[in-house]
């Protein structure tokens, strides 16, 4: 079985990576990146926002020893500091409302954009042995930036199947499947539920044909363009966005960069959903599995590797 801390190393790596392999083709429609055959050719190591939030999760963690919102909250204003890298305007109008002063209980906006479900990987591994603690954890941070059920319900979901990547010997779809659907049983989004269910099927169809559709899963307006329909888009909305990526994982389970690839072939938001399915897939694989190159041209990866790491040993003490 791979190392625990192997797979938390993975994880933030694996985030990093996907979101660096999405990067050039972020906006562009899957039928026009589904042709190109490597897409590692175009990878030069730079990754986003994803990235950039996702560590500030982990850092907070790690600093506070845990959750706690007003570090978190305090991390993100120090984000713009870096500065932000193509970030999304919720998070943006978010944090700003949290550096003018507001409470994180009255920052978040009503978005179901992907600014949550982007960053929480570390929160799914921080937590991965306390499932409730989790779910709770999950939706508080979401909701600092993103109070919209879509967007922390997304949220809970990846980091539930983080959290079930790190301590399982094999995938059984079913139970995969069934346990995110648990996680969010609270909530009271059902078709999001159904959509993860549906996973199972779309695995026996063609991939790109299945991402087509799933990209289209629960997108309504703002977030749906009739004009994308047929040429492959996964749309800023944070439930479809983790279903894409979840598929692209589950098709590729043992392979991380046909997995992250398959995901950002799905075309739209390529940098989000590469870097939700490289962290998932980086959990499940372990660093070890992600390819060195990629690992040695991305940009801060002794940072991302030391932080992962911290985030590890501040596990170990809980």
């Amino acid at each position: 079985m791979i190392a625990l801390e192997s797979k938390f190393r993975g994880s933030l790596l694996g985030c990093s990576v996907g979101d660096a392999l999405g990067e050039p083709f972020e906006g562009q429609f899957g039928i026009n990146i589904q042709n190109v055959p490597d897409l590692t050719v175009f990878y030069r190591g730079v990754y986003t926002d994803d990235t950039q939030l996702t560590l500030a999760v982990a850092e907070s963690l790690i600093r506070s020893k845990g959750f706690d919102p007003e570090d978190m909250g305090t991390r993100f204003v120090d984000w713009l500091d870096e500065p932000p890298i193509g970030p999304g305007m919720t998070c943006l109008t978010a944090v700003h409302k949290l550096k003018d002063g507001t409470s994180w209980k009255l920052s978040g906006i009503n978005s179901g954009a992907n600014g949550a479900v982007m960053r929480i990987s570390p929160i799914g591994l921080f937590f991965c042995n306390d499932i409730n603690k989790l779910i709770k954890v999950a939706k508080e941070s979401s909701m600092i930036t993103h109070t919209h059920i879509g967007a922390y319900s997304a949220a809970i979901v990846v980091a539930r199947a983080i959290a079930y990547l790190t301590s399982e010997k094999e995938i059984i779809i079913e139970d995969f499947l069934n346990s995110l659907v648990e996680s969010i049983k609270d909530e009271k989004i059902d078709d999001f539920k159904e959509h993860i269910i549906s996973l199972k099927g779309f695995l026996s169809k063609k991939p790109q044909e299945a991402l087509m559709k799933i990209g289209l899963l629960g997108v309504k307006p703002p977030f749906y363009n009739p004009r994308f329909e047929g040429k492959g888009f996964i749309y800023p909305y944070a439930c479809s966005t983790a279903l894409g990526a979840l598929y692209a994982f589950l098709y590729y389970k043992e392979d991380f960069v046909k997995a992250v690839e398959l995901a950002v072939k799905a075309g739209g938001d390529t940098d989000t959903v590469g870097a939700i399915c490289g962290a998932i897939s980086g959990t499940w694989n372990g660093f070890e599995k992600i390819p060195e190159n990629l690992i040695l041209n991305l940009r801060s990866n002794k940072k991302i590797i030391s932080i992962a790491d911290d985030l590890y040993a501040t596990y170990m003490k809980k």
